[in-house]
Parts: structure tokens; sequence; C-alpha cells
């Protein structure tokens, strides 16, 4: 079996790009013949993408499926069935994985496949929380409202990450700049110091000599060390992509100092975010607790939530079970609890998911406060430091001329 590439036109003249796995192209061209298309060249896929290579490297972005999102929604709007909107939106595609699934999609709809069906299918692009809605709107109705709401949350969690990577540009700025400095330093400046003084004979201070020290063991094991940072680095990689791994690792954010408090709020932010989404639809409760607990994408929050479901489908509500977990602030389970007496759990539960996405913000910019100033006093300590070894050496050089 192999994929096959196909270029066809329909009856009223529109072109169109199918993909689609077979044992020939001959069998591609009876299958798309009996469809009542006109196929105008089928070509096998031979060169992997990037993609194929490094399938757990490449990801679509969030901006690009919140794109993707509001483009169907508007082609639901103006009358524009599902098929010849991926159709457009193939064309328009910018990451071959994007690609990959609309081709996809494109055939399980030809072949009749509900759309629900064709994004369950494609689950390296589409989260399960996406599949979800979908489904419930087509059971329901109403697939362009969800499809709006859709790409609103897929926004508003590109916003969140965004803030996040700006937070982060200014410590990682500065650390490589220090370290830049330093290595040039080392590198450079000390060991012309170093021929100085073997030409006069002269003692250098401990500092100088320590950086030096510091210096040639560098020099003498660049290899080594450039191989065991690799070496390492693949290794985390690679850990923190397992199973185990990934769930000590997130258990781990939980608990930093500092951070633990940020990603906590993030991650109820998300689950309230995602459940309001879910419960606006009119998503099952059964399937609207299990897809929210699996939208956090943390383990801790994932098992503690997974007593939830039963919880709430014997009676017990909402608030409570949350509530036994004790990873919800009291200010959320409150207003979860006023959503479930008042009948506007779905309102509340966005309210309560905006509040914390400011929280977030708040305790972000606060994080960020205290983390520049300690880097800028870490990196004094360093500069000074160096620069002790650098002047040192000059003053103790005059002395020796002298």
């Amino acid at each position: 079996m192999a994929t096959f590439r196909a270029i066809v036109y329909d009856p009223s003249g529109r072109r169109q790009v199918r993909s689609m796995v077979a044992v020939s192209a001959d069998q591609v061209k009876l299958t798309l013949w009996a469809q009542g298309l006109h196929v105008v060249d089928i070509a096998p896929r031979l060169v992997p993408d990037m993609a194929c290579l490094f399938p757990r490297l490449i990801r679509v972005g969030r901006a690009e499926l919140a794109l993707f999102t509001r483009q169907l929604a508007t082609f639901c709007r103006a009358g524009i069935s599902i098929l010849d909107g991926l159709q457009v939106l193939y064309e328009q595609a910018s990451s071959s994985l994007m690609r990959r699934a609309l081709e996809g999609m494109i055939a399980d709809l030809g072949a009749g496949a509900a759309l629900s069906t064709a994004i369950s299918r494609q689950p390296r692009v589409f989260p399960p929380l996406y599949a979800d809605l979908i489904r419930s709107a087509e059971a329901a109705g109403g697939l362009e409202a969800v499809l709006q709401h859709l790409a609103d949350y897929l926004s508003r969690e590109e916003r969140a990450a965004r803030r996040l990577r700006n937070a982060l540009v200014y410590p990682i700025v500065v650390c490589c700049l220090a370290l830049a400095v330093v290595s040039v330093l080392i590198g450079f400046v000390l060991p012309a110091f170093a021929d100085l003084f073997s030409d006069f004979g002269a003692t250098m201070p401990l500092p100088t000599r320590l950086l030096l020290a510091v210096g040639d063991f560098c020099r003498l094991h660049v290899p080594a060390i450039f191989g065991s940072a690799a070496v390492l680095g693949v290794a985390m990689v690679l850990a923190a992509r397992t199973r185990g791994g990934r769930e000590r690792w997130q258990r781990l954010q939980l608990r930093l100092p500092l951070l633990g408090q940020l990603v906590r709020y993030a991650m109820v932010e998300r689950y309230l975010r995602a459940l309001a989404a879910l419960a606006r639809a009119g998503v099952p409760p059964a399937t609207m607790l299990r897809t929210a607990a699996a939208a956090t994408g943390n383990v801790e929050f994932e098992q503690a939530l997974a007593a939830v479901q039963p919880a709430m489908l014997s009676g017990e509500g909402l608030a409570g079970p949350l509530e036994r977990t004790g990873l919800f602030p009291r200010l959320a389970l409150q207003m979860v609890r006023v959503g479930e007496e008042t009948g506007r759990l779905d309102a509340n539960l966005e309210q309560a998911a905006e509040h914390y996405a400011e929280e977030t913000d708040y305790r972000t910019a606060r994080l960020m406060a205290v983390l520049e100033p300690a880097l800028v006093i870490a990196v004094g300590v360093v500069v000074a430091f160096i620069g002790i070894s650098v002047i040192g050496p000059m003053y103790a050089l005059v002395h020796v001329i002298r």
C-alpha cells in the first residue's frame, strides 16, 4: 500500500486535490472515476518531509490551528460546503503537516465520513477537545458558532503562550550575553596576561589563576564538553518525551518555588476554559469532564480529575468533587458552585477562566519583577569577579616592572 496524491476536477469544473492510500495508481484512478471525478494527475508520495522524518518534533502551532478554524467558520457562514472549504484551505496551508491532515480529511469527507470523524483521525493536528466540540455541533447544530468559539479558545491559548515566551526572552538574552563576555575574557584576555607574567617571572593573583585554570580546562576538553552537553541535551529531550519523564517533569513544575503557583493557575485557567467551551456546546457530561481534564496537559491534574467524573455522574455536582482534588483555589470553586445553583455554569466557568488568566499574567509580571534584578545582581557579581581578575594582574605587573 502507498499514498497517492491526485489532482481531479468535479462535474462542476472545480479543481480538487485528493490523497488516497491504495495498492496502485490504477486503483486510485478507478476509485475516483467511480465518484464522477475527472482525473488530471496521479503521483505517489515518495519523498518524506520533515513531519514524516521527525513526527515528535514537528507540530501545528495554535496560531495556525486558530486561523484554520476561523476561516472554516467563515466558509460555513458564507454557505460554502465543508469539502470545498477544506480544498481552499489546503491550497493556503503553510505547513506540510497541516496539508497532509487536510488531504486525509478531504479523502474521508469524500468517502462519506462526518467532519468530526475526519478530524479525530488527525490526532497530531487536532486535540481531543476539537473533535468533541465538532461532534456535539454535528449532533445539535450550530457548527459555525462552535467553530468560532473554538477559534477564540485557541487564540486565547496562543496569547497566553506568547506572553510566557516573551517573558523568558530577557533572562535568556542576559544569560547568553554574560556567557559570551566571560568566554571572551577567559579565552583571549587572560591568556595574554599569563604570557606577560611568565616573561617577567611574576606570580598572578589567585582569582586570575582560578579563571586561567578554568579556561585551560575548557580549551583542552572542548570536544568532550560540547559532546557531553549535546548528549545531556538529547537525553533530557528524549526523557521528557517518554511517559515517565514527562510525568515527573509535570509534577516537578507544580512544586517549583515561584513558578509552581504560576503553573497551577495556568492549568486551572485552561481546565475552566475548556470546560466552559464544552458545556456551552452541549457536550455530554462524561465526555466533557474527560476532555477538559486532558486539555490541562498535566498528569497530576488528569489523575486527580479522573475521580470528578464518577462523583458528578452520581449526583454530587461539580464543585464538591473539584474541591476534593485540592488543586483548585477557593474562588474558582465558589464560582462553579454559584453557576450550578443558578443554572449559568458555562458563563461562570468562562468568568472564572478570565479571572485566572489575569491572575496568571499578574504572577508572570511579578515573577519577572523578581527575576530581572536577581539576574542583574548575578551578572554583576560575575562581571565584578572577572574585572578583579583582569585589573588585579595589571597592578601586580606594574609593581613587578618597578
